[in-house]
């Protein structure tokens, strides 16, 4: 090769490079990809949502039980899907014998199988979770708005995002109301039986809602590896003003009824709520809009804060 062809492929290899880092939403794509397909496989939940959210019916899911069962928006058109193993290791053999026209999953999770992957069909693999550093909320109407584009349902995609965004309105006006603004608020997962609560990273879906409605977060944690932090009954009571949003339903257990439970600064002031969705750590706009009405239900519920501050 003369020196001449060499830097020829160099400079077109620097602009293809640059490119795929312009574009922040995708961690890799085929270099051809159907402008409206039909056979749309999912490996992953955050990929299964946007599709069905845009009225697609994919012919093959990653963790479909698990979506079902934890998710389940847009499940009346997963009835004819084919399960796909797991999200982690997800059948290659049963994608296959789909003849996928296009495979949708994630960077974080898929990023080691995209050579595989594309020997079966058109890849996309977008990026979000715990690999970005965003704010959850907006990535996810980002990711609609650009997958409406590519399979031609924009108009689809704007309908979605624009349900979330006055549901993410909504809980912010709720949270005005609720005197949440510049006040300690927590998301928290309850575990009762060892009496400790659990805080998540500000990268998860639901802490990125919360952040939005201008409470001050008691235990920050950004980190790109870890997904939730333990705290103890002490660490909870510590912070007198707190307002809290458990994860699930589970107020009903034994601990929420005893002394210990009753003597926390937070249990007297009766500034708690719990959102009734297990699903909280990644998703897209409509998941955002469950969440944010949830979050707003509860908020709308609670008694007003502590001498009306």
């Amino acid at each position: 090769m003369s020196m001449r062809a060499l830097l020829v492929l160099l400079f077109a290899l620097l602009l293809a490079t640059g490119a795929c880092a312009a574009d922040d939403l995708v961690a890799r794509q085929s270099a051809q990809l159907p402008e409206r397909p039909l056979r749309i496989v999912t490996l992953d939940d955050v990929a299964t949502e946007l599709v069905t959210s845009l009225g697609l019916a994919p012919v093959g899911v990653a963790n479909l039980a698990g979506y079902r069962r934890y998710v389940g928006l847009g499940a009346d058109l997963l009835k004819d899907a084919q399960p796909l193993g797991s999200v982690q290791q997800p059948d290659l053999e049963a994608i296959a014998r789909l003849r996928p026209d296009v495979i949708l999953g994630s960077g974080y999770l898929h990023l080691g199988l995209f050579r595989r992957l594309e020997s079966l069909g058109p890849t996309l693999l977008y990026r979000y979770g715990m690999e970005t550093d965003d704010d959850a909320v907006a990535r996810a109407s980002a990711l609609l708005s650009d997958l409406g584009r590519r399979l031609g349902r924009a108009e689809e995609a704007a309908a979605v995002n624009l349900q979330a965004d006055r549901a993410v309105a909504d809980a912010e006006a709720a949270a005005q109301q609720a005197g949440i603004v510049g006040r300690p608020l927590a998301v928290l997962f309850p575990l009762p039986q060892q009496g400790v609560f659990i805080t998540l990273n500000r990268r998860v879906l639901i802490n990125a809602l919360v952040r939005r409605l201008g409470g001050r977060d008691p235990w920050p944690l950004a980190s790109d590896r870890i997904l939730h932090r333990y705290h103890d009954v002490q660490e909870i009571a510590a912070v007198p003003d707190l307002t809290a949003l458990f994860v699930g339903e589970q107020t009903g257990h034994p601990f929420f009824h005893s002394r210990l439970w009753q003597a926390m600064p937070l249990a007297y002031s009766g500034r708690y709520a719990s959102l009734p969705s297990p699903y909280w750590t990644f998703g897209g706009p409509a998941s955002v809009t469950l969440l944010a009405h949830q979050v707003a239900t509860a908020l709308r519920g609670l008694p007003p804060p502590p001498n009306g501050r």
